[in-house]
C-alpha cells in the first residue's frame, strides 16, 4: 500500500532555535501515529508543516504521491487535509451549526452545487447535523460558538474539520481541557472515523494518544528518538 503521507528529511529553523532536524515519517491510509514529547520537542512545528501553515527550510513534503511542500493551508485543505489547533479555532458568534457548515462548504460543492433549497438541505444542512451529532453537540446546534464551554469549543472545532472528509485529521492535543467523559466520547469517534482516514496527533494525555494510535513516535529537541506500537506497549 502507497503511504498516503511522507515527510521527507525536513528541517525547520527559528533563527538560532533548530525547532526540527531532518526528521522524516511516513502515514499510510488510515494509520493513526501519536506524537508525543516534551513542551519544545517540535511537535505542534511538525503539524504545521504538514498542514502547511510553515515550510521547511529543507526537505519535502509529499501528500498522496503529489509534492504539496509549497502549497498553503487552503490548498492542503482542498486536497484533503483538516486540521485542529491547540486553541479551538472555531467563529464565535455563528452557531455550532453555521462553524460545521463552514467546515463541509468545500466538500459540499459550494455555490456551484448548492444553489437551491434542497439540496442545500441534502448536501450540507443534513451532513452538518449528523456531524455534531457524531461530537455530542447535537442539544448545542443553535447555540454561539462563543457561549460553549472550552471542551465543547474544542469537539465543535474537530466536528468542523470532519465536516470536509478529510483524508489525514491532524489533531494538536485533542484531549486538552476536556472532562474524562469527553475525552471517552472523543476516543470513540476516533475510532470510528472512515477506515481509510489517517491521523497524526500530538496528544500530552498519553493515556489517550495509546488508545487511540496505532504507532507513538517520540520527539525530542527536533528528532524523532523511539516508535513504538501502541499495541504492543502503552503508558504504565
Amino acid at each position: 500500500m502507497s503511504d498516503l503521507l511522507r515527510v521527507i528529511e525536513v528541517t525547520r529553523r527559528y533563527g538560532d532555535l533548530v525547532a526540527l532536524d531532518n526528521v522524516s515519517l511516513s502515514l499510510a491510509p488510515g494509520e493513526r501515529r501519536a506524537l508525543i514529547g516534551p513542551n519544545g520537542a517540535g511537535k505542534t512545528t511538525l503539524l504545521d508543516l504538514v498542514a502547511g501553515v510553515t515550510r521547511p527550510q529543507r526537505g519535502q513534503i509529499v501528500f498522496d504521491g503529489r509534492d504539496v511542500t509549497r502549497l498553503g493551508p487552503v490548498a492542503r485543505a482542498r486536497l484533503g487535509i483538516g486540521r485542529t489547533h491547540q486553541h479551538p479555532a472555531v467563529w464565535p458568534g455563528l452557531s455550532a451549526l453555521d462553524n460545521v457548515v463552514v467546515g463541509g462548504w468545500l466538500r459540499a460543492g459550494g455555490v456551484r452545487r448548492l444553489y437551491s433549497p434542497g439540496r442545500l438541505r441534502h448536501h450540507l444542512l443534513r451532513p452538518s447535523l449528523r456531524v455534531l451529532d457524531s461530537v455530542g453537540l447535537g442539544r448545542v446546534v443553535g447555540v454561539p460558538a462563543g457561549e460553549l464551554s472550552h471542551g465543547q469549543r474544542r469537539l465543535l472545532e474537530i466536528g468542523m474539520a470532519l465536516a470536509g472528509a478529510p483524508r489525514l485529521l491532524i489533531l494538536d492535543e485533542p484531549a486538552a481541557g476536556l472532562w474524562p467523559a469527553e475525552v471517552e466520547q472523543l476516543t470513540t469517534l476516533l475510532a470510528r472515523l472512515p477506515a481509510g482516514t489517517a491521523v497524526l496527533l500530538v496528544e500530552h494525555h498519553l493515556q489517550f494518544a495509546y488508545a487511540v494510535a496505532d504507532t507513538v513516535t517520540v520527539l525530542r529537541e527536533g528528532r524523532p528518538v523511539a516508535t513504538v506500537s501502541a499495541t504492543d506497549t502503552g503508558p504504565a
